[in-house]
């Protein structure tokens, strides 16, 4: 039995759009807007730090990989400890990567079945390839700005060297390069151009 069946769902009766893009790309400035329209975001960073608290399955699955000591006594992730042996150990890192792309996936599914206001449906992720979305997903908004910006943007936002976010960068740029350009359309976030007239365009083509 398939997830799908599992939420009592038969069929996509809506459209899926993936939002993503690069680190100060502004990616989450476009989930909002779509939230203060009435549009339900699922925000995959967010929600994958809460299943990871929160699923028992999951948990019972990261306590195998990585000992129980990840988890306080109260039952919230040791997060620091976690991303040290994490630091050490790509097999760990790819295997916890795994399970929490899987469990956000199917999460994803339940979540699409459930009641929406409108049936144009968005999931937010920075990470589209590496989590397994872009097979679940009808069309991907892509959110570019020049490397410049989008440096300045990141650096400011996050406390972070020049250094840091241009790691980051660099790290980020297999994702979308392997974006489907068939389902692909970019909004552009330069500060100069209408973001707003772009997100109306593509809302009428969904």
């Amino acid at each position: 039995m398939g997830q799908d069946e599992i939420c009592g769902l038969e069929q996509w009766p809506d459209t899926l759009a993936c939002i993503t893009g690069g680190i100060g790309s502004g990616k989450s400035v476009i989930s909002q807007v779509l939230r203060l329209r009435g549009f339900d975001v699922y925000d995959c960073d967010s929600r994958a730090k809460q299943l990871m608290e929160t699923d028992e399955k999951l948990r019972h699955e990261l306590e195998k990989l990585a000992g129980s000591e990840i988890y306080f006594p109260d039952g919230t992730l040791d997060r620091k400890r976690l991303a040290s042996l994490i630091f050490y150990s790509n097999t760990l890192r790819v295997q916890v990567n795994r399970l929490v792309h899987k469990t956000v996936r199917d999460d994803i599914v339940c979540w699409r079945g459930g009641n929406h206001a409108d049936r144009r449906l968005f999931v937010e992720t920075a990470i589209p390839a590496a989590s397994g979305l872009m097979a679940m997903v009808d069309r991907i908004w892509e959110v570019v700005a020049p490397e410049s910006l989008r440096l300045t943007r990141a650096c400011r936002r996050d406390s972070a060297s020049e250094e840091a976010v241009l790691s980051r960068m660099q790290a980020q740029r297999s994702e979308f390069s392997s974006l489907p350009p068939d389902i692909t359309d970019r909004i552009i976030n330069d500060g100069k151009t209408p973001v707003l007239t772009q997100i109306d365009n593509l809302l009428k083509i969904l």
